[in-house]
């Protein structure tokens, strides 16, 4: 496929630090995508996520066939209309382009969200990753996966497209930094297996959007903390932060309902947001505070809205009575 290289990026594949002095002068507590996208591209973005039909191999045998407790044993949850295989790639991308620009987005980045979206061949996921990058309005792409699913060779493509000027970001299933942890998940993945490709994506240019989860058993404040602190020393590019939710045909949910987990409280959620913020670099862009994307009718707890503007805007709240702010508590 012809693509011919498009210069949108106004980074070197890093998080534009002067940018972020900006906002905290500003008085913002908070590295918000949304202000720092504003401040660095002055247009307006949009991520249309697509399901391109990616399984994952902790579910499909390739490693395991349980997957991680918390994920459904249905598999895909999407509450996005037009983010279903049931519509081809291209009709998933040409509708939300179209649906958006008439709200006033100018440029778009196509983010393969739903399965492990580098769990097939190099040479397939190039066809898939070409494809997204030829819409006209496309300025990059962003790629949810797991940390043992980025070999090089696969790394090796993405940076060819950081040469070519498109922003690249890797959306990935961290949830911990704690391998006790992770294997009580049935995650079958390690922390070093986040080392090596946070380390691998910023010596080519990839940005990397973590997720973490807040509130896993027997997790305690301590060590959700020292994740903070580690993955700031690793000069992780950006966040994104949930609670623990129970839905409906997963092992988590059997463990619920024995009374061997509790959720969080949304006060307890709240405070440990701010905690949690307050311990990472403000050079980290925060994406999301919270999981709004679950159907209330498969969600068990917790009982609280999880919308995330308002979580948002809470924690903001929060830290702004505590007279503190993102990174406050972050030391090298």
């Amino acid at each position: 496929m012809n693509r011919g290289a498009r210069i949108y990026r106004t980074n070197s594949g890093s998080i534009d630090k002067n940018i972020v002095d900006k906002i905290y002068s500003e008085g913002f507590p908070i590295t918000q995508y949304g202000l720092y996208t504003k401040r660095e591209k002055g247009y307006k973005t949009f991520k249309v996520a697509v399901d391109a039909g990616f399984s994952c191999p902790n579910k499909d045998g390739t490693i395991d066939t349980e997957g991680c407790i918390f994920c459904p044993k249905m598999g895909r949850v999407i509450s996005v209309e037009y983010c279903n295989v049931k519509y081809s790639l291209k009709e998933q991308i040409e509708h939300q382009i179209q649906r958006n620009k008439e709200k006033g987005i100018e440029k778009f980045y196509v983010y393969f969200y739903p399965g492990t979206n580098t769990h097939a061949s190099p040479e397939y996921l190039k066809e898939l990753w070409d494809f997204a990058l030829s819409f006209d309005d496309v300025l990059g792409i962003s790629i949810g996966t797991r940390p043992d699913c980025l070999e090089d060779e696969k790394l090796d493509i993405l940076e060819n497209y950081v040469k070519e000027g498109y922003e690249i970001w890797i959306d990935l299933g961290i949830q911990t930094m704690h391998d006790k942890t992770l294997d009580f998940l049935n995650r079958k993945h390690s922390s070093d297996d986040v080392r090596r490709v946070l380390l691998e994506c910023k010596k080519r240019g990839i940005l990397v959007c973590g997720h973490i989860i807040l509130g896993l058993p027997d997790e305690s404040w301590d060590m959700m903390m020292e994740t903070a602190k580690i993955l700031s020393d690793l000069e992780i590019d950006a966040l994104k932060i949930y609670p623990l939710v129970v839905v409906e045909n997963t092992k988590l949910e059997d463990i619920y309902w024995k009374g061997e987990y509790k959720s969080l409280d949304e006060k307890q959620y709240i405070h440990l947001v701010a905690d949690f913020l307050e311990h990472i670099s403000k050079y980290v862009i925060i994406q999301r505070v919270s999981k709004d994307k679950v159907p209330e009718e498969i969600k068990i707890s917790p009982e609280w809205s999880l919308k995330r503007l308002r979580i948002l805007n809470e924690v903001s709240k929060l830290l702004d009575k505590r007279k503190t702010k993102q990174g406050s508590k972050y030391k090298k």
